[in-house]
């Protein structure tokens, strides 16, 4: 385990399971998915989000019920599917280091890996009280899984809802004029979301922020996982 600082295939037609919805400018199509697999529509250059739209598994809720927030882990750490096991089991609270979330991360490290065809993995847990990144943006990473798994998701903007020249300008008004347009991911859904690095994307990354902080300073979990290979 490795502590760390804060060839693509043809496109090919989107099984049943997949069904990205219309898009006024012909790219930036989201797609739900309907189960793990489903998520390598991902691959398609029209395709910017890919969502599994899973309840939370169970147990994943009591489990962090059991313990107070304060306890709630936060670290990163890079991993392959072969290590995370163990590398988890090493970065985790001993309370933690087995159980439905233990179980669930590392099912979800195995489903990225395969998406990608790639080994070298950066694992990150987070557990915040505010609201993280509040501003509409854009991840200059290749391609990022997100899953929450306690608090409000990541909210995110359909391509056509989006004026791109007001992006890190630190102004959401400038970059949606609608409000109404805004996306939210639930507990326990999957995203796969393509950043400004996936290749053949730049300019086209999807926007994205993190949920407005719960008022009652609950805090939120949050798997995310990236890679290097591109």
């Amino acid at each position: 385990m490795q502590s760390l600082p804060n060839s693509l295939a043809p496109n090919s037609p989107a099984p049943v399971a997949m069904r990205p919805s219309a898009s006024p400018k012909g790219h930036g199509k989201p797609a739900r998915c309907r189960t793990a697999n489903a998520l390598s529509v991902i691959r398609r250059s029209d395709v910017n989000l890919a969502v599994w739209r899973r309840r939370l598994p169970a147990g994943i809720s009591g489990q962090c019920a059991q313990l107070a927030e304060q306890d709630w882990p936060s670290f990163q750490l890079a991993t392959t599917p072969d290590e995370v096991t163990a590398d988890l089991a090493a970065a985790l609270p001993s309370r933690w280091n087995a159980g439905p979330l233990f179980d669930d991360i590392v099912h979800l490290v195995t489903v990225y890996a395969d998406i990608l065809g790639c080994t070298a993995i950066r694992l990150r847990l987070d557990s915040m009280s505010g609201d993280g990144c509040r501003f509409f943006h854009v991840d200059h990473v290749g391609l990022r899984l997100l899953c929450t798994y306690r608090g409000a998701g990541t909210q995110w903007l359909p391509d056509g809802a989006v004026t791109r020249p007001a992006l890190g300008r630190g102004d959401n008004d400038a970059v949606l004029s609608d409000p109404r347009r805004i996306q939210m991911l639930r507990a326990g859904h999957v995203a796969l979301l393509k950043g400004e690095a996936w290749p053949g994307n730049r300019g086209r990354g999807l926007v994205h922020r993190s949920p407005p902080a719960d008022p009652s300073g609950a805090r939120r979990l949050l798997l995310c996982l990236d890679h290097d290979d591109h």
